[in-house]
């Protein structure tokens, strides 16, 4: 199985919206996103956000992480992070995710903070997801 990673590009957007509602994840972009790719051949078999959380800011979100099923408990998801934090220059990545996905972070660079550690614009949207994810942790990843 051949796999390449690769930032996205503007003529990939239409392809990414429809991997990821064909993932059943509704992803948005914020703004000030990178998105990277993971292919098999042609295919697109996985995707991470990367938004920055303001310009000129050293801290980043990373969401929508997501591989195809059929592809998953293949270490997948830990090689395009890897190639994501290699490629991504600020300081500090924060992310959320349900507490069964812990020790995956944890392997990965990730350490477990507590939501008063949040910048403010992360703050209030880690408290409106937590309305409908109650299990939801968050992870830092510092350079």
């Amino acid at each position: 199985m051949k796999t390449t990673f690769s930032p996205a590009t503007k003529s990939d957007k239409k392809s990414l919206m429809r991997f990821y509602k064909q993932q059943n994840y509704s992803a948005g972009l914020l703004g000030l996103d990178k998105v990277y790719l993971l292919k098999c051949s042609s295919e697109m078999i996985g995707a991470v956000i990367i938004s920055t959380l303001a310009e000129n800011n050293q801290q980043s979100f990373l969401h929508g992480l997501v591989i195809e099923r059929a592809f998953r408990q293949k270490k997948l998801a830990s090689q395009l992070l890897t190639f994501v934090v290699t490629q991504d220059k600020h300081q500090e990545i924060f992310c959320f995710a349900d507490k069964t996905l812990s020790h995956f972070y944890q392997q990965n660079g990730f350490g477990q903070i507590t939501q008063q550690q949040l910048p403010e614009p992360l703050l209030i949207r880690y408290l409106r997801v937590k309305k409908t994810k109650k299990n939801l942790l968050v992870f830092t990843f510092h350079r």
